[in-house]
């Protein structure tokens, strides 16, 4: 291009600080090339000289590299090279990490019996005779005692409190027979057990009147005197079980969907909690960060999902999930595994023991 053009642009932009858009206009030259001819200036080289060797020498010390030279190397050599990139063996530190898992805990709540699910009890049950925990616990409302409940009912369907004690103590038979040397919980609930807030308490209380302060009475019309008999000997009646750090109660928050009550369960005790009531399966966790003197913590909560059938006498199309729980418990006392078992259409994928099992 023509030199004088060129010292035109620059002169142009440098002393009569004319605009790019300018320059364009007046001599048709784009701006990036005028861009490119001022900076050739400012950095002390003249409009006029394009002096070729200085900016190929500048351009080389700066911005080239050598090019390498291409890989050659014989096949002992490469092999060589690949045995360096084999990872390292560090199973011994890994197996120093661990924390070995001795015990089981199977946790079933809401059986409902006289509302229950055979397939569901059948699936609980034989997952107990495979598994051979050292905890069961069953988390609340093991008998329904719908008869003596304030939720309407069908007139046409008779409701029986023997009959619901009959499917229940048929149940500790199959589960004593199958739970060998196992402990067994029953907690305290809404529906069955002697808790304040239980029907079977509330029935008693609202009939019985001053003579519920005699122990005579209240003792021979107890829960476990009437509804367990023997069997009382077999199973443990709590508030709650503590499997290592995990807190088993039955609980009493009810929100809209799984995972939100046992959140709310966790923010109210403040502990790590697995809980039924709900009918429903899920989980949440909540970090608490370590201040001052105290440590971090996780704390994790758990709905425990149901036993009883999906279509209860007292509801229709009840957002309830049907499943149990098996809790692994490392013998360091404070550690714990949750494995929630779903069961869909009576059957049950059970990943602890590797086995479908069908009810």
């Amino acid at each position: 291009m023509d030199n004088n053009i060129k010292e035109a642009v620059v002169d142009a932009r440098v002393n009569k600080q004319w605009t790019y858009s300018m320059i364009f206009e007046e001599y048709g030259v784009p701006k990036s090339t005028a861009q490119g001819w001022v900076a050739k200036y400012e950095n002390g080289f003249s409009s006029n000289e394009e002096n070729t060797e200085q900016i190929q020498g500048f351009i080389s010390e700066n911005f080239q590299r050598n090019r390498p030279q291409k890989f050659k190397k014989t096949e002992d050599e490469v092999f060589e090279f690949l045995s360096q990139l084999a990872p390292v063996n560090v199973l011994n530190i890994r197996q120093s990490q661990q924390k070995r898992l001795t015990n089981y805990a199977v946790v079933g709540s809401d059986f409902h019996f006289g509302c229950h699910d055979d397939r569901c009890v059948n699936i609980f049950l034989e997952t107990i005779d495979e598994l051979k925990p050292s905890t069961i616990v069953l988390n609340g409302d093991t008998m329904d005692m719908l008869a003596i409940s304030k939720y309407p009912k069908d007139i046409k369907k008779h409701w029986s409190l023997l009959d619901e004690r009959k499917a229940y103590h048929k149940f500790l038979d199959d589960l004593i027979s199958v739970a060998g040397e196992a402990k067994i919980y029953e907690t305290y609930s809404n529906h069955s057990g002697q808790s304040v807030h239980g029907r079977w308490r509330r029935y008693l209380s609202e009939r019985l009147g001053e003579l519920g302060s005699l122990p005579e009475i209240t003792d021979t019309l107890s829960y476990e005197n009437v509804f367990m008999g023997a069997y009382q000997k077999l199973v443990e009646h709590v508030d709650f079980v503590m499997l290592n750090s995990l807190v088993v109660t039955h609980g009493t928050t009810v929100r809209g969907n799984g995972g939100a009550s046992c959140l709310g369960e966790v923010n109210k005790w403040n502990s790590s909690i697995m809980h039924g009531h709900t009918h429903r399966i899920g989980s949440s966790c909540k970090r608490v960060p370590a201040f001052g003197n105290r440590q971090e913590t996780q704390l994790y909560g758990f709905e425990g999902g149901c036993l009883c059938s999906l279509d209860a006498a007292y509801g229709s199309s009840m957002n309830w999930q049907q499943g149990f729980n098996i809790v692994s418990l490392a013998d360091d006392g404070v550690s714990f595994g949750v494995e929630q078992v779903m069961i869909n259409n009576g059957k049950a994928d059970v990943a602890t023991l590797g086995a479908t099992i069908h009810g």
